[in-house]
């Protein structure tokens, strides 16, 4: 697997400088655009920061230009009658909390027939929805997707294979994609985390007005926490002998395995819409497993569209289970617990304004309510500080969204 993850790897970059190669070339037939987002973000606590769970580095300003800031710029290249290749970069704040660009997308798709294709390279990860269209936030009615369900899978990007089927189903299209590859994201604090092996299929029922999808998916999973805590708790771990060292290896490692479900909905019939989605992750250690949920209603009025959303994460089981005699372990141990627990609910309440064919205005205002033994989506700004767990915050969010 890793081997054919290096070969995904050398192929992504090839990919990237055919392309360029052949933008330069005699009447290429290539297709460039482009999304960007300028965005804000402000809390009304002084204590501990927004942000979004395997995307960014939490925020030290008190308004945050980095949860949603972005710049992504795509190219496809017609290969023959049958194929194309895509690129896309992006640039965003990264858990390092530098704007680097990285390549997204780049992949090389071959239309078998006009009902079958298949992708090879760098894809979306398909575990959402509204995968595809993620980055792209001119194309959501929100600010950002509801953190309490995209936050419990960050993987973005798989290096692997798909195969798209669409086959008619009376008036509706049905679309079948199952996908095999692998994936690795950089966390806070120096931390990595890898899905490998990872296998799926996702279905979607494809209407004018409504479409539903469902989907599966499972890898074996790898994990690497960076931050101080985990280093001490570890290392303490380790000292103390016996079963925790067991423990130990039951919070980060590589024999780890996980499975992510979800079914959503949308319906839009040009005046109102209503979009919901629930998601499951399930996992045997380094991290915990949790469900959660949205429902999103809005009113298109003229250029405006209003909007109310509710969300809602909930922990299942944590990351694992314990009874330590030593008093400072224990302590220890349970922090670090509730650190990996995003749960929480909110409600938000929100308005779009499309201005041009091209561009929207977008604020929101969302009250979070973090579950007393989790962190949500709220970093503590001192590490001996005040905890997230149990508080309250609003947070106001601003987005200006276009694509060219």
């Amino acid at each position: 697997m890793r081997r054919l993850c290096r070969r995904f790897r050398r192929a992504t970059m090839l990919a990237a400088l055919l392309l360029a190669q052949n933008s330069h070339a005699q009447a290429p037939d290539v297709h460039l655009s482009g999304f960007a987002t300028l965005g804000a973000a402000v809390s009304d606590r002084d204590d501990m920061w927004f942000y979004r769970s395997g995307l960014n580095k939490p925020g030290s300003d008190r308004v945050d230009l980095g949860s949603d800031t972005l710049l992504g710029l795509q190219g496809s290249l017609k290969l023959g009658d049958s194929g194309d290749l895509t690129v896309q970069l992006l640039s965003r704040e990264n858990t390092r909390g530098n704007y680097d660009p990285r390549i997204a997308w780049a992949f090389w798709r071959y239309d078998v027939s006009p009902a079958l294709s298949i992708r090879l390279g760098r894809l979306r990860v398909p575990f959402f929805m509204l995968s595809d269209s993620l980055n792209v936030n001119y194309a959501n009615p929100w600010v950002r997707p509801p953190e309490e369900v995209y936050s419990l899978n960050p993987f973005s990007e798989l290096d692997g294979i798909d195969l798209l089927l669409r086959l008619p189903a009376g008036r509706l299209e049905l679309e079948l994609q199952p996908y095999f590859g692998a994936g690795r994201i950089k966390l806070i604090n120096g931390g990595t985390a890898e899905l490998r092996d990872v296998r799926g299929l996702n279905l979607a029922l494809i209407g004018e007005r409504f479409s539903v999808h469902l989907g599966h998916g499972s890898g074996r999973l790898a994990v690497d926490w960076g931050d101080p805590g985990f280093r001490a708790l570890s290392t303490a771990l380790r000292d103390a002998g016996g079963d925790l060292v067991t423990l130990a290896e039951r919070l980060a490692g590589r024999k780890g395995q996980a499975s992510f479900s979800s079914a959503g909905f949308q319906w839009d019939n040009g005046r109102q819409l209503l979009i919901g989605e629930i998601v499951r992750r399930r996992a045997d250690r380094y991290v915990n497993s949790a469900h959660a949920w949205y429902l999103t209603a809005g009113q298109r009025i003229g250029a405006f569209t209003p909007y109310v959303g509710y969300a809602r994460q909930r922990q299942d089981r944590p990351v694992a289970h314990a009874t330590i005699a030593h008093p400072g372990l224990a302590a220890g141990f349970e922090a670090f617990n509730v650190s990996r627990n995003d749960a929480q609910r909110s409600i938000t309440l929100g308005t779009r304004w499309d201005f041009a064919r091209n561009a929207a205005l977008k604020a929101e205002l969302s009250r979070s309510r973090v579950a007393r033994d989790a962190w949500g989506s709220y970093f503590p700004r001192d590490a001996g500080g005040t905890q997230p767990g149990g508080r309250t915050a609003h947070l106001l969010s601003i987005s200006l969204d276009v694509v060219f």
